[in-house]
């Protein structure tokens, strides 16, 4: 288990239409884009994965796209899905019923088995490896997975609360690979079916389990009125950060890494957004200098990983070190409680990290 650092480069591969929930038409023009980072892809030796969800599968245009992606070089097709525009359709979501954790295993079922047949007849395989849009996994997405015959997940965002969105709560999930049973897919399992790969997100300095649950804390307290948590964020105290160049700098992006591989962790996840690469697609690109930012930054933090010797990888690669034993997983929390049911895992103090 003291092989080189994992790095997958991971895109979520969908729709123009960010914070639109409209069930038909979505636009993906974004998709014609992607073959744009081939050259960078080739030159660092990256084989990213795609994440790709149901619009850019139903459409000809797109999924051509998608398909001369598997020609172009080495990669990876997963699963991903967007409950509000993935058939059958239901008139009437709200946004919290974007969070396919809110649905029952029934719905979630037939939308990924839709999904399985269009990513099958363009791709000729079934898929693995699999993401829930917005975040949103829990029992009900992940007894489907199972069944469904997928290996791993990788919707985990620890650190991350999305209850008020109606999502789950990731603030105590491990930021360590681990095995789970479906029907408690937030609480390490030594002997459960499935693996579960976090997103990397962390915090720049002190003891990640103590700094989130500090961080939380004071979001829910009466000094969130007063920006206290932006400001401590700033300061650099409780500075939490993604993996990402849509929502990090670039040192920080690095600073992250170093402060990851640093406390044992073996899989770094550079994640974004397909839309990303059109100006106006997302809140974090809005225009062509943003966009340059963006590629600066992913350029950067190739870099770097080339510099320390990390090994580029695809996520069932990465899955499938996990389970040959070539990576640490976290096996398990102790002194936790799991709400069976619901998408919340609180381990008691004395076991945060």
């Amino acid at each position: 288990m003291t092989g080189p650092v994992m790095v997958m480069v991971t895109i979520d591969t969908e729709e123009d239409d960010w914070g639109s929930y409209r069930l038909r038409g979505a636009s993906v023009e974004n998709i014609r884009l992607l073959p744009e980072l081939l050259p960078l892809w080739e030159r660092f030796g990256v084989r990213p994965t795609y994440f790709v969800n149901y619009p850019p599968l139903a459409s000809r245009e797109a999924s051509r796209v998608l398909h001369s992606l598997c020609e172009g070089g080495p990669c990876e097709m997963g699963a991903h899905c967007h409950p509000w525009n993935t058939p059958p359709l239901a008139d009437g979501q709200d946004a919290a019923e974007s969070m396919m954790c809110r649905l029952s295993d029934d719905e979630n079922h037939a939308k990924l088995a839709k999904l399985g047949i269009l990513f099958q007849d363009l791709f000729e395989r079934r898929p693995r490896a699999f993401r829930a849009g917005r975040w949103g996994f829990g029992p009900s997405v992940g007894r489907p997975l199972h069944r469904l015959g997928y290996e791993a997940d990788f919707s985990v965002s620890p650190f991350m609360d999305w209850t008020d969105i109606g999502g789950p709560d990731y603030t105590h999930v491990p930021q360590h690979p681990y095995w789970f049973h479906p029907e408690a897919p937030l609480r390490p399992a030594e002997n459960g079916p499935l693996v579960e790969i976090p997103t990397s997100i962390g915090f720049l300095r002190g003891r990640p389990g103590a700094s989130a649950t500090l961080r939380a804390d004071l979001e829910l307290s009466f000094l969130a009125r007063l920006k206290i948590v932006g400001i401590l964020d700033t300061l650099g105290i409780l500075a939490r950060r993604w993996l990402s160049p849509e929502n990090t700098g670039g040192a920080d992006m690095i600073r992250l890494a170093k402060t990851l591989t640093r406390s044992g962790l073996q899989v770094l996840d550079m994640t974004f957004h397909s839309p990303s690469l059109l100006p106006g697609g997302t809140p974090f690109v809005r225009s062509e200098a943003d966009k340059r930012r963006l590629l600066e930054r992913i350029e950067g933090f190739l870099e770097f990983c080339r510099e320390q010797g990390f090994q580029f990888c695809t996520a069932s690669e990465v899955a499938r070190a996990v389970r040959d034993g070539e990576i640490a997983c976290q096996e398990r929390v102790s002194g936790g409680v799991y709400q069976n049911g619901s998408e919340k895992y609180v381990p008691s103090r004395q076991a945060l990290p």
